[in-house]
């Protein structure tokens, strides 16, 4: 193993950080990314991969900085994945944007369309070409798609779609009310066996509505009749309601899934919200930090895992990293039970942050934070 930090190809590994179980996190910046990869020790073989919760969204990055640790320390490769697959436009794409973009930079004067999980990408681009004047903003989790999406937009020289990879569930809570045209839900995950990972819930809804312009539309399209009756339920506990209901409905443009539901005779189900009200504005969500340090060595000395529920929200305090006596990370999830956050929090002698450093002042968020600074303060004790 190098000592650290230290430069090859184009990665610096600025550190390594290790925990008691045989794993260890090795904090990479390249292109103006800053991320981890893993390493698991497992008998004789160390497996180094990419770290889920720091990942960035162009795979390319991660894909270049795995192969120069692989270089760096010279390793026998017993099995690779990106072995065979070659380093193309290694450069960052405008449209892929981050949550701090929308949290302090967007200024939109156009209407905006979102789609929530645009998967291949054939909606959305469709859509931008079609409507050039509506600025569209795509979120999508799945790394590829972004990617993909983000090529063809540069491929076709669409300059009306903006890409996140974001909880579209929390995302909305960024936005102006009034502010939506049209907001796209085509084929989500039914996550039947956990339903609260669905994107439809009586919050997303309202918060829907709130962005939503005056006669601006929540369009949902799914292949699953028990998604389908659940979000009916969903939508009817609002109070006034205006909804259209359509069963195979031929839609101008149609994705690989719709493709496939099709040629197996699946029936496909359309609900469609029109927003009646004029929303009132809210406050603008900032971004959780730190506004004290804590002695680390005192943390380590200390440290406890711990699982905190509380009625409305969470604190799990997963693991803790050592870098040096004074430098470390922990893990943890806190949040909401429906759109919690994962993150390490950075603990250096000038400083503590979270990484990645994006943490919205949700109403949850800032109650597990202040659970958080509790836990640190009785820690150090």
């Amino acid at each position: 193993m190098p000592n650290f930090p230290v430069k090859f190809g184009n990665s610096e590994f600025l550190y390594k950080a290790t925990c008691e179980r045989d794993e260890s996190l090795i904090k990479v910046s390249q292109s103006s990314e800053e991320f981890f990869i893993q390493i698991r020790e497992k008998k004789d073989v160390i497996l180094v991969k990419a770290d889920k919760i720091s990942r960035p969204s162009q795979v390319v990055f991660v894909q270049q900085a795995l192969r120069d640790f692989r270089d760096l320390c010279e390793c026998s490769v017993v099995f690779s994945n990106i072995e065979s697959q070659k380093i193309k436009n290694k450069k960052k794409f405008d449209v892929i944007k981050d949550i701090d973009f929308f949290a302090d930079k967007f200024k939109n004067e156009k209407e905006m369309w979102i789609e929530v999980g645009f998967g291949s990408g054939r909606h959305l681009l469709y859509q931008a070409k079609k409507h050039k004047d509506i600025q569209f903003v795509g979120l999508e989790i799945h790394k590829p798609s972004i990617e993909q999406v983000a090529k063809q937009c540069e491929i076709q020289s669409i300059d009306n779609i903006s890409i996140l990879d974001y909880d579209a569930r929390i995302f909305l809570e960024f936005l102006n009310s009034n502010s939506v045209g049209k907001i796209f839900i085509h084929f989500p995950v039914p996550w039947d066996k956990k339903p609260h990972r669905r994107v439809i819930s009586s919050e997303f809804i309202g918060e829907s509505i709130r962005v939503l312009k005056p006669n601006g539309t929540l369009e949902l399209r799914s292949d699953s009749e028990k998604y389908f009756n659940y979000s009916i339920e969903e939508f009817f506990k609002l109070s006034k309601l205006n909804i259209n209901i359509n069963k195979n409905k031929d839609l101008d443009i149609s994705s690989k899934y719709e493709d496939r539901w099709k040629k197996q005779a699946k029936d496909i189900y359309d609900i469609t919200l029109k927003n009646e009200e004029i929303s009132k504005e809210k406050q603008k969500i900032g971004k959780i930090g730190f506004d004290s340090r804590y002695e680390f060595v005192k943390i380590v000395k200390n440290f406890q895992k711990v699982v905190k529920n509380e009625k409305d929200f969470f604190l799990h305090v997963e693991d803790i990293f050592i870098i040096n006596e004074n430098k470390g990370l922990i893990k943890i999830s806190f949040g909401a039970s429906t759109k919690n956050e994962r993150v390490y929090v950075e603990f250096t002698k000038d400083r503590v942050s979270y990484f990645p450093d994006n943490i919205l002042e949700t109403k949850a968020n800032k109650q597990a934070h202040n659970l958080l600074l509790e836990w640190l303060k009785d820690t150090i004790k």
